[in-house]
């Protein structure tokens, strides 16, 4: 099918339990025109879906990877410098994801405007200081179940992105 499908802007495959690398990395070196990408709960994805998806699909837009439980730093890592004009992320529950993810994505996608981090538990205040130091056009940011923030993340997210719309954080900060 991928072979085919060569103007695909968009493709959800959310909750598609059996969809495996071998889809992904099909499509994305086919479907290299990929704005958005939604692969929620698609739990058998690994990293090299996503390098591949990052090395093909350079102008991606919108990815959602949560609950995707295999992806790494290395996913995203790559995802950040390679598609440099993304502006939406979810990574809700992908729980192998830590400081340096996020450290890469704020250097790299200045343009973010959506990030979801809820239950990232490994996220410190370093990657969210990093992060609201260079997206300042931030509209949306989910901080829930990042237990590891405190006071220091949310003054540097108060000072730096004045354009937020929508701020979740972990209740106790």
């Amino acid at each position: 099918m991928s072979t085919h499908c060569i103007g695909l802007q968009s493709l959800n495959l959310e909750r598609c339990y059996l969809i495996t690398d071998a889809s992904i990395i099909s499509m994305s070196t086919h479907c290299t025109g990929l704005q958005s990408l939604n692969l929620e709960r698609c739990r058998q994805i690994t990293d090299a879906s996503i390098i591949s998806m990052s090395s093909h699909c350079i102008g991606l837009q919108s990815l959602n990877l949560e609950r995707c439980y295999l992806i790494t730093d290395a996913s995203i890592i790559s995802m950040s410098t390679h598609c440099i004009g993304l502006q939406s992320l979810n990574l809700e529950r992908c729980y192998l994801i830590t400081d340096v993810s996020i450290i890469s994505i704020s250097t790299h996608c200045s343009g973010l405007q959506s990030l979801n981090l809820r239950w990232c538990y490994k996220i410190t205040d370093v990657s969210i200081i990093s992060l609201s130091t260079h997206c300042t056009g931030l509209q949306s940011l989910d901080l829930f179940g990042c237990r590891k923030i405190s006071d220091t993340s949310i003054i540097s997210i108060s000072e730096n992105c004045t354009g937020l719309k929508r701020l979740i954080i972990p209740s106790g900060v």
